[in-house]
């Protein structure tokens, strides 16, 4: 390592070493070795520096035991919480399961399934569910896939008078739910109706656009320095999630920040939602795509307003929806022709600035429609 002869191929080596890829690094929990564990004890009035008596593993005595044969570490423990000793985790599965699909699980409080928790209001369907979850082999795509395909979540949204007077909560699930969707969904809808969408999987987390305010006065103060290329299209599930800054767009939504645990998200309707839709820097660059689309088709207006529409709502419009989308978009390129909007603003650097923006505007706007956010 040190011979001056060898300095040459060092060198070498080094500079091969320095090409190497960076592998991620992740912690994860081990567990040691038989003869060697970790002592615990209950600490008086919760002070570390006053060990009292040994805790040993166990289970609360209101559960059944763990087995007698098996040692009290955490495999037997993954074990039991499966078993058909311990029903409570394929209810709590299935719940969180129908609470995605319905806005709501058959026990309301998905996060409490104790004596302060809601009953449910199915007894004998979440007790169903629970068991078919256990016989379909834990799989939760037969699971989604039951409940996707029973006619209960198949039924119309709509509501009628006598339906909203007797359940307008829709407990007893005489109706399809209309539910506004989560916030992560919310972008990918977007991305996926402007043709953006990537679809890579895996990797390191990415950082799709956002104002530069919201990370300026986080801890630590770390640049937000946006993904390039087609890592700024990617599914949410990839956006980096900083504690003290959460991603904008998101928390608009209801999302929660990440200090806290939470089973069940709370829905709002607020303003800022519709301006973020409007004017967030991500949402203006997926109307843009979105309408660059439409124009490359060639076709006539008709035919271009129809796949905006299409796009984001997945259903032709009807006559008077396409009659008010076609008059919005003409009344946008008059603004334009008037010098009230700076199509280059709309759409900078693009070559045919002048024709797309009335386009983007319409695009903008359909994003913002309520049902292209809302599941019904």
């Amino acid at each position: 390592k040190v011979a001056p002869e060898l300095a040459g191929p060092r060198k070498r080596i080094t500079n091969l070493r320095t090409e190497l890829p960076a592998f991620p690094v992740t912690l994860v929990m081990q567990e040691r070795s038989v003869d060697n564990p970790r002592a615990t004890f209950r600490h008086h009035r919760g002070e570390f520096l006053k060990p009292r008596e040994d805790v040993t593993p166990g289970l609360p005595s209101l559960f059944a035991p763990l087995p007698d044969d098996r040692p009290a570490n955490r495999l037997s423990f993954a074990r039991w919480l499966v078993s058909e000793r311990n029903p409570l985790v394929s209810r709590v599965t299935v719940n969180r399961a129908w609470q995605v699909f319905f806005g709501h699980g058959i026990v309301r409080t998905s996060g409490d399934f104790g004596t302060q928790g809601a009953v449910p209001t199915h007894p004998g369907l979440l007790d169903w569910l629970a068991r078919e979850f256990v016989d379909q082999g834990w799989s939760l795509k037969k699971l989604h896939r039951l409940i996707v395909t029973s006619a209960t979540y198949r039924q119309s949204s709509e509501v009628t008078p006598q339906g909203l007077r007797d359940d307008p909560n829709n407990r007893l699930l005489a109706r399809g739910s209309r539910i506004r969707v989560d916030a992560e969904m919310v972008r990918d809808i977007a991305l996926q109706a402007s043709g953006l969408l990537s679809t890579h999987v895996g990797g390191p987390s990415v950082f799709p656009p956002q104002p530069a305010s919201v990370v300026a006065l986080a801890y630590g103060n770390n640049a937000w320095a946006t993904s390039a290329d087609s890592d700024r299209y990617r599914r949410s599930l990839y956006t980096f999630s900083k504690r003290t800054a959460p991603f904008a767009a998101y928390a608009v939504f209801d999302a929660p920040s990440g200090e806290n645990c939470i089973a069940r998200r709370e829905r709002s309707n607020t303003p800022l939602q519709a301006l973020t839709l409007l004017n967030d820097e991500m949402f203006l660059e997926m109307a843009r795509a979105l309408a660059r689309e439409a124009v490359a088709l060639d076709a006539s207006a008709e035919r271009r307003a129809t796949f905006i529409f299409r796009r984001c709502v997945t259903r032709p419009p009807h006559t008077s929806e396409l009659t008010a989308l076609l008059e919005f978009q003409r009344k946008q390129a008059a603004r334009i022709e008037r010098g009230e909007l700076d199509p280059d603003a709309i759409c900078p650097d693009e070559q045919a600035a002048l024709e797309l923006a009335a386009w983007v505007m319409l695009a903008r706007a359909v994003l913002n429609v309520d049902e292209t956010i809302t599941k019904q």
